[in-house]
């Protein structure tokens, strides 16, 4: 799908980047009452993770294919995040098999545990910052703070706000929508640097329809508990742009965040080989 699906992807991380710790200023509209604004509900949550320091995450990602075959992809992680460190399990499933790999982060170093053996790479957290910054500095700037998240989370998605279910024994307020077809648009052809037809912009409409975009926080810490994103696009979509592909599948990203606050920590391990080593393992594996 090249330039079409990183759009998808961007979105996904739109989605799970309300699970990442943030700074700025908190607003005071959560709690309460009657349902917030959208901009505050992802504001909001963004500030609250940031007091909170850390969260036990898992999500769960379906959906796309191993570049240049049809094998479909299925990605789980169940750990505990913070701002400067990652400690968690994942798992790879795909036509065969499932791999599962320890991980181990901390702002300079990541570690990955394999088959057994440990493997290692001199990038963090921080590390992966600063080199999205390198890439846009002013989207990540707006993905990671509370404004510019909250201008983001409306610019693409659209929705009502309701009473929520009570997750985690607290209540909630629940965010229903979908994606913006337009700004969707508009953002594959700002990152494909390609001009959308008419046509092209319709059959996005159509993508977009299919769409839910589902979060819940809490009413009275603003704590996103629950993250859900899903799209079922039709198939056979004939784009005029040469660049863009119909869908080859369903997507969908849950994230689940509890236990807010926690110590997040490791002792590195000993003697592991190069992360690079295990690049040539894994793709061996999978064919």
């Amino acid at each position: 799908m090249g330039r079409f699906a990183s759009a998808f992807a961007f979105l996904a991380v739109l989605v799970v980047v309300l699970g990442s710790a943030g700074c700025g200023e908190r607003f005071d509209e959560l709690g309460g009452g009657s349902p917030p604004g959208q901009d505050s509900v992802a504001a909001d949550a963004l500030t609250a993770l940031q007091e909170a320091g850390s969260a036990h995450v898992v999500l769960d990602a379906d959906g796309g294919s191993i570049s240049g075959t049809n094998a479909q992809l299925r990605i789980h992680f169940e750990g505990d995040i913070s701002r400067s460190a990652l400690v968690g399990d994942a798992q790879i499933t795909f036509p065969g098999g499932t791999l599962g790999a320890r991980v181990l982060s901390d702002e300079h170093d990541l570690y990955v545990r394999f088959m057994g053996a440990w493997y290692h790479e001199d990038a963090g957290v921080e590390d992966a910052f600063d080199e999205a910054a390198k890439k846009d500095s002013a989207l990540l700037s707006q993905l990671t703070t509370p404004a510019g998240l909250g201008r983001l989370f409306t610019k693409f998605f659209e929705g009502e706000i309701a009473q929520g279910p009570n997750l985690g024994g607290a209540p909630t307020w629940e965010f229903d929508g979908r994606i913006r077809a337009e700004a969707f648009a508009d953002l594959v052809e700002k990152d494909a640097g390609i001009e959308l037809s008419a046509n092209d912009r319709a059959l996005f409409e159509q993508v977009a329809a299919t769409s839910r975009l589902v979060v819940d926080v809490g009413q009275e810490d603003a704590l996103p508990r629950k993250i859900e994103l899903t799209l079922e696009p039709p198939k056979d979509l004939q784009f005029d742009s040469e660049e863009l592909e119909s869908s080859d599948g369903n997507f969908s990203v849950t994230v689940e965040l509890s236990d807010f606050g926690e110590d997040v920590s490791f002792s590195p391990p000993k003697d592991a080989k190069p992360l690079d080593e295990l690049f040539g393992q894994l793709f061996g594996v999978m064919g």
